[in-house]
Formats: structure tokens, sequence, C-alpha cells
């Protein structure tokens, strides 16, 4: 990703890589892991599936995709929760895979940064390290997550407070009265 590129582009590029195919197929199962995620999450329980530390590299990873800074990211949302029940529902069997990864990420580090794991690198370093990783399985697999974390519905999981859709300016309403949008306004305005 370039580095002049901004949040609000980069998820939107992100949000044009999820199929609706694939949502449509998966969307039962994205409840259901939002649904325990969100208990999780709210009772301040553990983790399901990450140990302790995969569980901070990973979170530490979601942060740098939604990074905080003038407004709530990846750590806010509570993504951490949406990806460890992903590893029980939609993402059964994929826990070896991002263990694996991470393990063979900070062993890598051992060269530049010492015994530190990723979680525990500065933000700088952070960046560095997954400019080298955008490619890789781990990294494509842990940004989905986030993404799909940040954005669900803030009753069933992640985007805690409703700050994934407070990022994109998303009004979420139970009803809507018209106009909605400039397409109709004329017409719905009684002129």
């Amino acid at each position: 990703m370039p580095e002049d590129s901004s949040r609000r582009q980069f998820l939107q590029l992100t949000g044009s890589a999820f199929s609706g195919t694939w949502l449509a197929s998966h969307w039962p199962a994205l409840l259901a892991v939002a649904q325990s995620a969100c208990v999780a999450r709210d009772k301040g329980l553990g983790f399901s599936h990450l140990a302790p530390e995969l569980a901070a590299d990973i979170a530490a990873i979601a942060a740098q995709i939604i990074p905080t800074d003038d407004t709530p990211g990846a750590t806010e949302a509570g993504v951490i929760y949406f990806i460890d029940g992903a590893l029980d529902t939609i993402m059964k069997g994929a826990g070896g895979m991002l263990a694996k990864g991470v393990n063979e990420l900070n062993a890598r580090l051992t060269q530049h940064y010492g015994s530190k794991r990723f979680s525990q690198l500065d933000t700088e370093a952070q960046l560095a390290v997954l400019r080298d990783e955008e490619q890789s399985a781990l990294f494509g697999t842990v940004r989905f997550l986030t993404v799909a974390g940040m954005f669900a519905m803030p009753q069933h999981g992640a985007n805690k407070d409703r700050v994934g859709w407070d990022l994109l300016g998303f009004d979420s309403r139970h009803g809507w009265q018209p106009p909605f949008g400039h397409y109709d306004a004329e017409e719905t305005s009684g002129d």
C-alpha cells in the first residue's frame, strides 16, 4: 500500500475485495462468530482459541491494519475477539496457519530485534515488518478478519460502540423516511 494512501482509501479498496457471493454463503456463520465474540468482549472473558501471546501479536497486526489515530481503530472495536471466535467457525482450521505464521514472523524478527515479539515492537518497527508481510497468507487472513470484525453489527461482535460504522459515516436506523438521497428529493418534496 503506498504510504500516501489515506485510511479511507485503504478501507474502500479492502471493502471492494469482499465478494457478495462469499458473504451471502457465509453470513450465518459470520453472525454466529460475531455473537460469541460480543459476549466474550463485553464480559472480558479470555480467548477460546488464541494463546495470550499469539492474541497479542495478532491484535497488534490488526491495530496496524486499522490503527487508532484521531478516530478509534481495531483495538477499540475489539476485533481480536471476532478473530478468536472465527477460528471456531468460518476460519476453522486456520488457527494452525495463524499460529505458524506468527511464530515464523517472530523467528524472523530475532535477526533485527532480538527476542522481541511483534506485539513488543514500536509502531515504526511494526509497520516496517508488515510492509514485508503484505503478500503473505498471515497478513491477508488477519486483514480480512480485521475488516470483517471492524464493521460487523455491534450487537453481534466487534465494532464495539459502533466505532467502525462511525469511521465510515454509516447511520444505522430502524427505518428511513424519504427523501433517501438527491435522486428522489424532488419527487418526494411535494413540489
